[in-house]
């Protein structure tokens, strides 16, 4: 949410509303090229320093990424730079000096027409000088360290600057741009006596810089198509397709989070720079020690505030699901300087492409742009709630409020045959043979929720048919304790295509369950078979069978203390690796609403790091394996209208072998029950 809320910051900074001012004008002039509101530009140079600083500070490093908005001759922007010092010998070989600068600006073009256009820009902001090197460990450290505290301290301050440049034109909206950089900062007092230096507050840097410049929204702004606007390809709910405004927010989502563990978390992996992206290259992927929320759910959120910051500027879910994997591989690779992180791939990636899509979905069930007052700001409030990216976008381009045309097909916002199942009970979960064995009780509320039907949808794009199940739980160790996610991406009807009663679908699964007794997560795809039987009149049976292949999962284990993780900061409770699986369900359904529901699913994991984490040299390739056994049945009882009472029980099973010397084999049992006041719909 932090993220989310620091884009929107980015997003009100920049001052949006002009974006439509002269829309009507450049309707009416389609035919004539129009002027691009909005620029990205992104530069790397390196120089000398100057000052107190210099020496032992030496060679400057930057990495810079500005967004702007042109008003004639000028262009106003936002920017951050990602710089870094090395001290010099027989210091050469210490970790280096992070140097962040977040700066306004102002450019003047001195030529808008030709292929060479030379600018003159000022900027001012923050900057922040932040050593790695151990030898600036604070001694002793503060009483409210905490483990992944940065251990040195930083020097906060403010830096100007100057920058002559000049633009090469390549297209219509892409530039080469050659510029040089002085800049002056100063910053709180530092001691270097660690490295035989004295007392330094102030610097200076020149640079030289290459980098590109490009203007992708092609002066077409994001708000809702108008009588006469420009023919410009847009999606479902009307949104023109815009790649620069989905680049700029994935891109901003980064910027903020990195700001964030800055200044907000002072954080020990933030102090980045082209030195850090280029080590974080040559070091490739490795897996990490994250807490199981951070990795399993955190990182798939973010994950998904990459895919929206695409799918909500018109784009559809194969090229949103690009920007998701984009976004991970970028901030694995460039936004800390911890080693890249295979596993937070995996989540933040192709668990992002899940759960963005259903924030997507879910949300477009809750607008309706053509209702007013008191229902339309209660539907965008929850539109925002349940997919923030997408709702400060409606904010941002002016849909929040304003009435305009809703999907033509239904399967864009109101899918046929969808169905719903509110929960609000108790929950008792045990450990061992009996439900009364350590029993745990909680309050909990459940929603299980079917976009669309397999057999009777018309149309069979990803996820136009999905199920999406989540609990919360009071009193457990993280309230939401529960998100499964089952999206099909292919179908093809078996039988009669009109109306099937068999459908073989591909599928990607997501699967997060953390409560005190296990934890249990990972990203899969597979092939299913959706089955249907009409009963009589009232009643029906529908089936369908899974067969699953698991990206990575990660499941609870004794050993995973163990595991071969790079900069370590804690004991991961929780071991990774690839797997295969299987699951069966059957629900009997009363006139459309479920009655009886049993499911079974069968994991198998094969450890790739944690437990027994070494072969040789090699971190992947353990002889561990953890199978995996779920199992619940549900029952629901009508009893008036759409309120019922219900109540299921099932049992999580986990039985890990381990062949290394020493380990003993694991076996958990885990019986669970819910009562509840039960909503259908």
């Amino acid at each position: 949410m932090r993220v989310v809320a620091a884009l929107l910051a980015l997003v009100a900074a920049a001052g949006p509303a002009a974006a439509g001012d002269d829309f009507s004008a450049q309707a009416t002039a389609a035919a004539a090229e129009r002027q691009a509101h909005w620029g990205l530009a992104v530069g790397l140079g390196t120089g000398s320093l100057s000052g107190d600083f210099s020496p032992p500070l030496r060679k400057p490093v930057i990495g810079d990424l500005h967004l702007f908005r042109t008003a004639g001759k000028w262009r106003f922007g936002l920017g951050v730079s990602f710089s870094s010092f090395v001290m010099e010998a027989p210091y050469d070989n210490e970790l280096e000096w992070g140097f962040q600068q977040t700066y306004l600006s102002a450019t003047r073009m001195f030529r808008t027409e030709g292929s060479l256009r030379p600018y003159l820009q000022v900027r001012g902001g923050l900057a922040r000088l932040h050593p790695r090197s151990e030898l600036f460990t604070m001694d002793p450290l503060p009483e409210d360290f905490e483990s992944g505290d940065s251990p040195t301290k930083p020097a906060n301050g403010f830096s100007v600057g100057l920058v002559p440049g000049v633009e090469w034109r390549l297209s219509r909206t892409l530039a080469l741009d050659l510029s040089a950089s002085f800049n002056y900062f100063s910053v709180d007092e530092y001691d270097l006596a660690p490295v035989n230096g004295g007392l330094a507050s102030s610097g200076t840097t020149f640079e030289g810089r290459i980098g590109l410049r490009w203007h992708p929204d092609d002066g077409y702004p994001p708000g809702p198509a108008e009588p006469g606007s420009p023919d410009k390809e847009r999606d479902a709910w009307g949104v023109a397709h815009n790649y620069g405004w989905a680049a700029a927010e994935a891109l901003g989502i980064n910027w903020f989070s990195s700001a964030y563990n800055e200044y907000g978390r002072n954080a020990n992996f933030n102090q980045i720079s082209p030195r850090s992206w280029w080590e974080n290259f040559e070091h490739g992927f490795t897996f990490d020690d994250n807490e199981f929320r951070t990795n399993q759910y955190i990182h798939p959120f973010n994950g998904a505030a990459y895919f929206n910051s695409a799918r909500s500027n018109g784009l559809g879910y194969w090229t949103s699901s690009g920007f998701a994997l984009a976004g991970a591989l970028f901030w694995e690779c460039c936004g800390e300087t911890h080693p890249m992180s295979l596993n937070d791939m995996v989540s933040t990636g192709i668990g992002g492409i899940a759960l963005g899509e259903m924030q997507y979905r879910l949300s477009s069930e809750i607008l309706n742009n053509q209702s007013r007052g008191k229902s339309r700001f209660f539907r965008e409030l929850g539109a925002l709630l349940v997919d923030p990216v997408r709702g400060f976008n409606r904010i941002l381009s002016g849909r929040w409020g304003a009435v305009h045309a809703n999907p033509k097909e239904p399967i864009d916002w109101r899918p046929p045959g969808s169905t719903g199942l509110l929960m609000i009970g108790g929950r008792a979960i045990g450990e061992g043979e009996s439900i009364t064995e350590d029993t745990q009780h909680y309050f909990n509320v459940g929603f299980d929720h079917a976009y669309g039907n397999p057999f009777d949808n018309e149309r069979r794009k990803p996820f136009d048919y999905m199920d999406v199940a989540v609990q919360f739980s009071a009193g457990e160790k993280v309230p939401l304790n529960v998100v499964r996610i089952h999206g099909d991406l292919f179908q093809k009807p078996l039988g009669d295509a009109a109306a099937p009663n068999h459908v073989l679908a591909v599928f990607q699964r997501f699967d997060y369950m953390n409560n005190t007794a296990f934890e249990y997560g990972g990203q899969s795809f597979g092939v299913g078979l959706h089955s249907r039987y009409r009963l009589s009149d009232t009643y029906g049976l529908g089936t369908r069978l899974d067969g699953l292949a698991m990206v990575l999962g990660a499941v609870n284990s004794e050993y995973a203390k163990i595991a071969d993780v790079p900069d370590r900061e804690r004991l991961r409770e929780y071991d990774y690796g690839p797997g295969l699986g299987a699951g069966a369900q059957v629900n009997l359904v009363r006139k459309g609403h479920p009655l009886l529901s049993l499911a079974y699913r069968f994991q198998w994991i094969s450890v790739s790091n944690g437990s027994v984490f070494s072969k040789g040299e090699s971190s992947l390739g353990s002889d561990a394996n953890h199978y995996i056994q779920a199992a619940i049945a549900r029952l629901v009882v009508p009893v008036y209208r759409f309120i019922g009472v219900g109540a299921d029980g099932g049992v999580f099973l986990r039985k890990s072998r381990y062949s290394f010397p020493g380990f003993r084999d694991i076996d958990q049992r885990n019986p669970q029950v819910r009562v509840f006041l039960a909503f259908t719909s």
